[in-house]
């Protein structure tokens, strides 16, 4: 095990992390991306002050990749595809639209050439209104104050 730790220098860093990035460029996942950032900044380190003993530059890999693992995820989250993705009524709030029709108590607003069915109160047809949410396929709307 000394053995392993007495002979790193700076270039096997930089080659550990020249591996991971290249690697990363066919996974896509960005996590060995941050763990080869790590691995050339202890090679630069390194590099900058010769004779340190491996366990050092092991300790100081660890750390900088557990940071840069941190802060990755912090600052910068994966994108997941969220429940909106299969609810087209999710993309519409915060539009406004005009209330095309009232009838029986059956509200139904237009976006574009489409009709689609809504809940509000105190509307009126031509009326126009913002949507502020969705009940199953039914936008909740609230009149457009000027």
């Amino acid at each position: 095990m000394d053995l392993i730790f007495d002979n790193l220098n700076f270039m096997h860093w930089l080659t550990l992390g020249l591996a991971m990035i290249i690697i990363e460029l066919f996974l896509w996942t960005t996590f060995l991306l941050w763990i080869g950032a790590s691995a050339i900044t202890v090679s630069i380190m390194f590099y900058l002050t010769p004779g340190v003993d491996g366990f050092t530059q092991l300790l100081a890999f660890i750390v900088i990749a557990v940071a840069a693992t941190y802060l990755s995820k912090k600052y910068y989250p994966v994108k997941t595809i969220d429940d909106e993705l299969n609810e087209k009524a999710m993309t519409y709030i915060g539009k406004e639209c005009k209330v095309s029709s009232i009838e029986d108590g059956v509200i139904k607003v237009q976006i574009g050439k489409s009709l689609w069915f809504a809940k509000g109160s105190e509307l009126s047809v031509g009326q126009a209104v913002k949507i502020v949410g969705v009940d199953s396929s039914t936008f909740i709307v609230e009149p457009v104050i000027n």
